[in-house]
């Protein structure tokens, strides 16, 4: 007689099935182009955008190390907003352990074990106050608004959430963009790929979604919105004044991102080809300095602020905190990050975040993160397809060459950054490159689509939605990898629970 995981493993697997089989092989997904001017194709999208929020957001709620009971410290965005209402830019708990006052260096971890002091696990400690070392802009994007509206704090949880779902409809609009002006994909590539490198980008975070990764997706949130404003002023809009206020639009979510978190914002070195295609063929004159000037003033009066910020806790205006957290490593001497500058180190960490492989393990689920290209292989179509010279005249053709060249470089420099701004690397830090390659990937799948024959896009895009599949599998995969704190760590009843499902209840 069977018994209940048998029967689920065999619903669980039918349905996958099932859906692999309508996404992959629907002619209707793959033998029309994606019509961003048809409101059905819109409808689609959106239900699409929508089911890809709810398998991320959903499985947030699954980690107890996410409980606030359990760890206070993750709610610091919360204290952070509280702070600011009460004309404080520092985190006051009334329980500082006089004896970390008295430390010589409080930042050594085996100094504060072997004097047995109390302490507020990874704050910024400064001149006697605890203070918060993550970036400051998610607390006026939704915490503050949020408290002052409905008079309650925001659960960091959710802010995860909600930054999370405007990413996931920001890569929506930017693929939508992209697609519509250079490639014209199928619906099932538009659709797929946008849902794969949406949860690609942001998987981690359904791990561990409070505190860290809130940080991380306030970031990528507001850097593809960015980017989406940039490529409708540069590439899509054709009205002079419009254009312009999209490029204000997108200066200004790309100068928020310094305040979530700074690696990530690194990003904006796009703006500069986007910048050049925007320029060639105009003549200079004081009515587009005063534009340009209009459009990137977002940038100034963002560093003023956060500038101010860091000047009134620590004294400089170029400080963040990294120095001064209360953590697992002494960073106190990261005061000058290039100070930490060291091509082997850098060289391992490249090698860390994109190559790295460890070997299968005997227990479920049997993987464990690597690097970029091996968890998501699907990545190396961007490397393939450039190394084609029909898609690098396709990128010229189409002013796509330094938006690529950049696009292509700057996994590698967010990684020698990471390096140099922490004491060592982990798997959440790929999120800062996941969505980048993906930009990368998308981009040039298209483009290699862009002049096929009707058949022959046809099977290109079944390909392409059995990778996009495949992602997506992975994302899931890595879910249920021990790590960090995550549910499968701490409830191993419930990861056996998933492993005996997807086993039919077999020991295997």
């Amino acid at each position: 007689m069977f018994d209940q995981y048998f029967i689920a493993g065999c619903l669980f697997w039918g349905a996958v099935l099932f859906c692999l089989y309508q996404i992959c092989f629907s002619n209707k997904l793959h033998g029309q182009n994606y019509e961003a001017t048809q409101a059905v194709d819109r409808r689609l999208a959106a239900l699409c955008a929508a089911l890809v929020i709810l398998t991320c957001t959903v499985p947030m709620q699954l980690t107890p190390f996410q409980d606030p009971a359990n760890n206070s410290y993750s709610r610091q965005y919360e204290y952070m907003a509280e702070a600011i209402l009460n004309g404080r830019l520092y985190l006051d708990y009334g329980d500082m352990d006089e004896r970390l006052l008295e430390m010589d260096n409080p930042y050594d971890p085996a100094s504060r074990r072997e004097a047995g002091v109390n302490f507020h696990w990874d704050h910024a400690f400064y001149n006697g106050h605890y203070y918060m070392y993550f970036g400051v802009v998610p607390v006026f994007l939704l915490f503050l608004p949020v408290r002052l509206i409905t008079g309650m704090s925001l659960d960091t949880l959710w802010a995860t959430r909600i930054f999370a779902a405007v990413f996931i409809c920001g890569v929506f609009a930017l693929f939508q963009l992209l697609s519509q002006k250079f490639c014209k994909m199928t619906k099932g590539m538009y659709l797929l790929l946008s849902a794969a490198f949406s949860m690609m980008s942001i998987w981690y975070s359904m791990d561990a979604p409070m505190l860290y990764c809130t940080a991380i997706v306030s970031a990528l949130c507001v850097e593809i919105w960015s980017l989406f404003f940039f490529v409708k002023a540069v590439w899509v809009e054709e009205e002079e004044k419009k254009r312009i206020g999209y490029a204000f639009c997108g200066s200004l979510c790309g100068a928020l991102a310094f305040g979530c978190r700074p690696p990530i914002a690194l990003a904006n070195l796009l703006v500069l080809p986007m910048l050049a295609v925007y320029l060639k063929g105009k003549k200079p004159n004081w009515q587009l300095f005063r534009q340009l000037l209009f459009a990137a003033s977002p940038y100034a009066v963002v560093a003023v602020l956060l500038m101010a910020y860091n000047y009134a806790r620590f004294g400089s205006p170029f400080e963040f905190g990294q120095p001064y957290q209360l953590t697992l490593a002494d960073q106190s001497g990261y005061t000058d990050m290039w100070a930490q500058f060291d091509l082997i180190k850098i060289w391992n960490g490249l090698a860390e975040n994109f190559v790295s492989y460890s070997p299968l393990d005997e227990e479920f689920p049997y993987i464990s993160c690597g690097g970029a290209f091996v968890n998501f292989p699907i990545l190396l179509v961007s490397l393939v397809g450039l190394s084609r010279k029909e898609i690098r005249d396709k990128i010229k053709k189409r002013h796509l060459t330094g938006f690529t060249v950049v696009l292509l470089v700057l996994p590698a420099v967010i990684t020698a950054a990471d390096v140099m701004w922490a004491p060592f690397l982990m798997e959440r830090y790929r999120m800062d490159i996941y969505w980048l390659m993906g930009i990368l990937c998308f981009l040039i799948i298209g483009l290699y689509a862009a002049d096929l024959s009707n058949a022959d896009k046809r099977k290109f895009s079944y390909w392409m939605s059995l990778w996009a599949f495949a992602t997506f599998c992975s994302c899931m995969w890595l879910f249920l990898v021990p790590y960090d704190g995550n549910f499968a760590m701490l409830t191993p009843a419930k990861l056996e629970a998933v492993r005996r499902v997807l086993t039919f209840g077999q020991n295997f």
